[in-house]
């Protein structure tokens, strides 16, 4: 139950680079109160609690699940810690927001989802670039019927991580014990599949690793790529449609503010909507013309927010991107290994 004063208290596994964002996100709600931080490193732990004001340490993550206070948990780990983690978080009843990748497989996926659906834990993974891109705001046209029945859509999305643009890079995101490479750790793409459209029906895809042995931050000396660290994608919906999706860390350039997004355009029965850059969105519908500016409207909710409500309600329904959602988009990934492995179609079961 949350606190008395209706804060979700919630405490953070592994406080690395990527935890600062998502304080950034708990910083603004009402509704939530960090008052624990996980990491091995008790110097890098110390640092991070002081600049969050977090008031409890801990470099045992077993310790930090006994401590009376503490609702929930923000796990954001490399992908292959997040099961287990997971498993531990939910049988200490803990409800979990987990980031993304949920798992390495879709398979221990389920495991996780099974566990907090048979535990009555609220569960959420963390597909937070619905609303940190222009994706949740299109969503909102496809639903009042701005493209009609939709046909096909581009999802394209590229980083650089090659050692002479970005030598900072670390060596996970090259490795596959640790969910690297641009298919699993872009994964969103695969939750925009589903977010746009509804279900996978059957996806074929191909993949390359454009380079095989290369030096990282952390390994100068370099590492062996096991990896594609580029994709393409032809996937069909069930609800009819196509979608062609590009991932790519060997893709240079960003967006004027120094990030990346993803370029999505979809195209149907009545009109079409892209991405305007970061923050912007084209479109036209009915009679043929050119595309104009749309109306962004108001910024889409992220998982953080979503994860806090549902707790507070003691209401699943309210997290849009479940462990389910996660386990779903895994299995779109699960397919494109299977697809270039056999060098052929491979059919999706959402029965």
């Amino acid at each position: 139950m949350p606190s008395a004063s209706g804060k979700v208290r919630i405490g953070i596994i592994g406080v690395g680079g990527f935890a600062n964002t998502h304080m950034d996100h708990f910083s603004k709600l009402d509704n939530v109160e960090v008052v624990a931080a996980m990491r091995r490193n008790p110097e890098a732990l110390a640092e991070f609690q002081e600049k969050w004001d977090i008031p409890n340490g801990f470099t045992d993550v077993d310790e930090m699940l006994k401590m009376d206070g503490l609702d929930a948990v923000d796990i954001i780990t490399p992908t292959g810690s997040h099961k287990e983690l997971a498993l531990a978080a939910i049988a200490a009843g803990k409800h979990v927001l987990c980031d993304k990748p949920l798992a390495l497989t879709a398979a221990d996926c389920k495991e996780m989802l099974d566990a907090a659906e048979a535990a009555g834990v609220i569960h959420s993974t963390n597909f937070n670039q619905r609303g940190n891109t222009m994706v949740g705001r299109i969503k909102r046209y496809i639903n009042d019927d701005f493209v009609g029945r939709i046909y096909h859509a581009n999802i394209w999305w590229g980083m650089s991580h090659q050692y002479d643009a970005r030598p900072e890079t670390l060596s996970w995101r090259f490795q596959s014990e640790y969910g690297g490479g641009s298919v699993y750790e872009l994964i969103h793409a695969f939750d925009m599949l589903r977010f746009i459209n509804g279900e996978v029906k059957r996806v074929v895809a191909s993949f390359d690793t454009t380079s095989p042995h290369r030096p990282t931050a952390d390994n100068p000396e370099g590492i062996d790529v096991d990896v594609p660290d580029v994709s393409g994608l032809l996937c069909e919906w069930e609800n009819g449609g196509m979608a062609v999706v590009h991932t790519s860390f060997a893709s240079r350039g960003t967006d004027p503010d120094g990030k990346t997004s993803p370029r999505v355009e979809i195209s149907g029965e009545k009109g079409r909507i892209t991405t305007d850059g970061r923050f912007g969105m084209q479109g036209v519908t009915g009679p043929n013309g050119p595309v104009g500016q749309l109306d962004p409207g108001a910024i889409y909710p992220q998982p953080y927010q979503l994860f806090a409500d549902a707790i507070i309600a003691g209401d699943q329904s309210l997290v849009e991107t479940s462990f389910y959602d996660g386990m779903k988009a895994a299995e779109i990934v699960d397919a494109a290994y299977q697809s270039v492995k056999e060098s052929r179609w491979i059919d999706l079961n959402n029965s």
